[in-house]
């Protein structure tokens, strides 16, 4: 067996040092670190080289002659690793030291699964444990302890978004032979492409063990705030959840209307990921999946309030809003 990080950075001297320790300093080690460089300006290929000359049987660096922003650089970081298993690593935060270990144990609980991801805590700039109260799935709306089991991660992603962070996730090397290329478009990365993939494939798999410190910087936006205004907003998050995943049922004319919404918001993403990249198999599944939860809610819609949708179904026709294109309306499949 065989194991393979693929690292990529980017003007990434600040944290990296840690990064490469923590990774180096697993209870199983790594057989082999692959670090793409973006075309960094500053130290950090030194900091590189010096791991290389320590550990020359593990590093292997490469370096972009252009910047080919995260997406492509992991898909070219995970092309060249040579591993079993794949762990993708960011330039900034830290590895648990049993990382590895408790990652691989997934693994081997379950056969199928081609992708395992995990909880983090979240830390600053120096490394200091902050929201302690929460953790990296929190930041994400994935409040997995409160969500009733067995979760479809499929449904899940496509409802609430994306809640899986590439910098916790480990595949196998199969995964690439149907992973490429990555599809992307602003704000879809590399990680919601994986996760759409596999969680279609019914392959993904996590543990709650926080394995991960990620790192959030000064100039990151997640929209976390305050920790008191955090937890609010988490109640708030999840009870919309428990209506969006079906183990509450949605009664008012203002439940419908809001999941109707926020599944047709899906469908116009899918279908701009679609225009945007080559055609895949995958895109139309994801488009077709979201129309029939949309269709789904806006029947029940027209059944419990028939007035109310009537008005509401008339104005969308005079303003051409909420039309579903007629060639992704196929007929319905056991997903």
């Amino acid at each position: 067996m065989k194991i393979s990080v693929a690292l990529c950075t980017y003007n990434g001297e600040k944290f990296l040092y840690e990064q490469i320790d923590s990774i180096l300093n697993q209870t199983i080690k790594v057989d082999e670190i692959i670090v793409c460089d973006d075309c960094s300006s500053d130290n950090t290929l030194s900091i590189l080289k010096k791991y290389e000359k320590v550990n020359p049987s593990i590093f292997k660096i490469n370096q972009n002659e252009v910047n080919l922003k995260s997406n492509k650089n992991f898909e070219k970081a995970i092309g060249l690793c040579s591993g079993d298993y794949i762990f993708l690593s960011d330039q900034d935060d830290i590895w648990r030291n049993d990382k590895v270990e408790k990652t691989l144990a997934v693994f081997n609980q379950n056969p199928d699964a081609e992708g395992v991801f995990s909880n983090g805590v979240l830390i600053n700039n120096k490394g200091e444990v902050i929201y302690k109260d929460n953790s990296l799935w929190d930041s994400f709306s994935f409040y997995e302890s409160k969500i009733d089991k067995p979760i479809d991660l499929f449904d899940f992603l496509i409802t609430n978004g994306n809640y899986l962070t590439g910098a916790s996730l480990c595949i196998r090397k199969e995964v690439k032979i149907f992973c490429f290329p990555f599809m992307t478009m602003e704000d879809f990365l590399h990680d919601e492409w994986l996760a759409s993939i596999l969680t279609k494939k019914r392959t993904l798999f996590y543990t709650t063990e926080k394995l991960i410190s990620y790192r959030l910087h000064d100039s990151q936006q997640l929209g976390i705030g305050d920790e008191n205004k955090f937890s609010d907003y988490s109640n708030n998050v999840i009870r919309i959840q428990k209506t969006i995943i079906k183990t509450k049922k949605p009664k008012s004319y203002k439940d419908y209307k809001f999941l109707t919404n926020l599944y047709y918001s899906r469908y116009e993403r899918y279908v701009k990921l679609k225009d945007q990249n080559i055609d895949s198999p995958i895109i139309f599944e994801l488009i077709n999946a979201v129309i029939e939860f949309y269709t789904k809610f806006d029947l029940e819609m027209k059944e419990k309030h028939p007035i109310r949708y009537f008005f509401r179904k008339r104005k969308d026709k005079m303003k051409g809003k909420r039309q579903i294109d007629a060639q992704f309306i196929t007929p319905k499949t056991n997903r």
